[in-house]
């Protein structure tokens, strides 16, 4: 995008022209973007404003070893537009936090931002402020707003017994092209779309709006810390449990090979691992047919339960409780070997 971005010749004010240079300039519901000590955003009648925010810190979250600049600098963006669809919010903007090091590489600082706002671009999330600060690793903190019709945003305490359990796309994935990026191993046959997944995610963060604007959904959350954690906090906030049926659960072409390969248990890091930033919302027993659903919405839909009285999950296969335990999988702690199903591709 043209100019040297070497933020010791620039300095901090320098950074940040040259940052607004490349934004662009903002309009619809926002006032006034960069430039001044706060953006000023004008909500619309009837709706309500919804605020999220990550962060993502070097060698906590990422490691520039086995990713690059620019799929870092989408990311930093998606998993907050993954958190607004969760909600039922559709993008109005965002601000962002960069602590750099002074010796920060220009290509890498003009990856990133070629990446960042690509993604606002493309999302309609446009960045409209933030500030830039020297420290000795990377970190990246992200506030995103967005708007949903006044009374309709989609809340984890929203699920009532019977509703039906759902889920977008597939499952296990980024943490598998992770685990392939971590080992420096040569990647089998069929890796590529999982280290893409992981550097490069696509959360449905459109299907939220739709599911709330059509009143559609009973309750969300979106998957960034595995199903079986994140579908605990949906349960706590509901005070409900589920039964969770293993068989069901959409995992990706040639996943159960490639993690063969690496030795991995393919239902641990499908239920446990993180990263996955897919939807899993609940649908009132009267909603349509979830294949239904996922025609008109775009979206692969998957049913893999059903809400009921009680507390937590009871994961089943064919039928019958599979001992799990109760709060998940923890990040810290060695994931249990569990006999995974094939995915529907491979039956």
């Amino acid at each position: 995008m043209g100019g040297s971005l070497d933020i010791r010749e620039l300095g901090e004010l320098g950074l940040i022209r040259a940052i607004r240079r490349r934004a662009g300039a903002v309009g619809g519901v926002w006032r006034q973007g960069i430039g001044d000590d706060a953006a000023i955003l004008r909500p619309r009648a009837g709706r309500e404003l919804v605020v999220t925010t990550d962060a993502l810190v070097e060698d906590v979250h990422f490691r520039f070893r086995t990713t690059d600049a620019r799929s870092l600098g989408h990311k930093s963006l998606a998993v907050n537009l993954s958190d607004l669809g969760a909600t039922g919010a559709r993008p109005l903007g965002c601000v962002a936090t960069l602590a750099l090091p002074r010796t920060t590489p220009p290509e890498r600082l003009g990856g990133f931002l070629d990446g960042f706002l690509a993604e606002a671009r493309s999302s309609g999330c446009p960045l409209v402020g933030g500030d830039t600060v020297e420290g000795p690793v990377w970190a990246v903190t992200v506030t995103a707003f967005g708007e949903v019709r006044r009374g309709r945003a989609l809340l984890r305490g929203g699920g009532r017994p019977a509703d039906r359990l759902v889920v977008s796309g597939e499952l296990g994935g980024a943490a598998l092209g992770l685990a392939l990026l971590e080992r420096e191993v040569r990647p089998p046959a069929g890796a590529e779309p999982f280290i893409r997944r992981q550097r490069h995610p696509r959360p449905p963060y459109r299907l939220g709006a739709e599911l709330a604007e059509r009143k559609l959904a009973t309750a969300a959350i979106d998957l960034s810390d595995g199903l079986a954690r994140d579908l605990g906090h949906l349960l706590r906030e509901s005070r409900l449990g589920a039964d969770v049926h293993l068989d069901r659960l959409p995992l990706p072409r040639r996943f159960v090979p490639v993690c063969a390969h690496l030795g991995l248990d393919p239902l641990a890091l499908a239920l446990g691992a993180g990263e996955d930033y897919e939807l899993l919302f609940t649908l009132a027993p009267g909603a349509p047919p979830v294949e239904q659903l996922g025609r008109r919405l775009g979206v692969r839909l998957t049913e893999i339960g059903r809400l009921r009285r009680g507390r937590g999950a009871r994961y089943l296969r064919d039928g019958l409780p599979v001992p799990l335990p109760e709060t998940g999988f923890s990040h810290f702690a060695a994931p249990r070997r569990i006999k995974a199903p094939k995915p529907a591709a491979e039956r």
